[in-house]
């Protein structure tokens, strides 16, 4: 790997372009430095990751379009990097991630959390996998009360295995923990609860109680995944970021497997409220940073 010395001022413009959008939640308030360098840098050191993800919407009963796209943009990048990845979420999301492993031909696990046997598969992924790093990207976490809250305060921890376990039993073994969230209802949101509490609506219900050690706090959290596949890139100087072409696959094929938007529930392929080009926009600005940096005329990458 080799670390040059504006390392540090490139990862800190990819905070400034994943932060955009927070002040539509009140999470601009939150200021944290160096979150995303330490998560870069640690899944860089790491040989085994997991990565979790999937946020149901109990309108929909089905996962959003948010976290699997950014999850399966990770993995590819930690595939790319010789790294060994399973990807752990429940079966609102389960269809998404495979279509996606397969879209990008990853050698990476899925593995499906179930209700009622989250104690015993924590064991059993630590037990197998022994994970370096564990990573959720836009997973619902718990409340000081045991119970997942989506942005507008309703109760769906019916819809929510809980994966917190996995994330305290990782910090009790001292293996790293990461997040990546853009409400506060997140698992790792822990780490900035007074602020969620006192600037995001809902804050004092729906602030998830796990605090991870590094947080990455994202307009939307497939951008906070991006800007993590590009910091990947900027640090071992080449691209692992795959091309815009297959992002519109990976985006299109989920939504037809029933993925909605988070905020306007519908079937479409939209995140978070935000259009197709809104989001697309903060992908090209990470990969184009990515590719400046190392000296690579963008073209896809397949």
């Amino acid at each position: 790997m080799i670390i040059k010395n504006n390392d540090y001022e490139e990862l800190n413009e990819i905070e400034d372009i994943i932060s955009l959008n927070l002040e539509n939640r009140g999470l601009d308030k939150v200021k944290l430095e160096g979150q995303l360098k330490s998560c870069v840098y640690s899944l860089n050191d790491s040989k085994t990751i997991v990565i979790v993800t999937g946020f149901a919407i109990k309108a929909a009963k089905v996962g959003e379009t948010d976290g699997p796209p950014g999850a399966l943009a990770l993995a590819y990048a930690l595939e790319k990097l010789n790294k060994k990845v399973i990807i752990v979420t429940d079966k609102y999301s389960e269809s998404f991630l495979r279509i996606g492993t397969k879209l990008l031909n990853l050698h990476t696990i899925i593995y499906i959390f179930e209700e009622n046997k989250e104690r015993e598969q924590t064991e059993e992924i630590l037990k197998e996998f022994k994970p370096d790093h564990i990573i959720g990207i836009e997973r619902p976490g718990r409340n000081i009360h045991n119970k997942c809250y989506s942005m507008r305060g309703e109760d769906i921890t019916s819809f929510c295995p809980n994966t917190d376990l996995l994330f305290i039993k990782a910090k009790e073994l001292n293996i790293t923990t990461s997040a990546v969230g853009d409400g506060g209802n997140e698992v790792g949101m822990g780490k900035v609860m007074k602020f969620v509490q006192k600037y995001v609506n809902n804050g004092n219900i729906i602030c998830a109680q796990f605090e991870s050690d590094n947080l990455i706090i994202a307009g939307v959290s497939n951008w906070g995944a991006y800007g993590i596949c590009a910091g990947l890139s900027i640090i071992n100087n080449k691209t692992v970021m795959y091309g815009e072409d297959i992002y519109d696959d990976i985006l299109k094929e989920i939504v037809k497997a029933g993925a909605v938007d988070g905020c306007s529930k519908k079937n479409e392929a939209t995140v978070d409220g935000l259009t197709y080009e809104e989001n697309l926009d903060v992908f090209i600005k990470l990969k184009n940073l990515a590719c400046n940096s190392i000296g690579y005329k963008l073209s896809p990458v397949n």
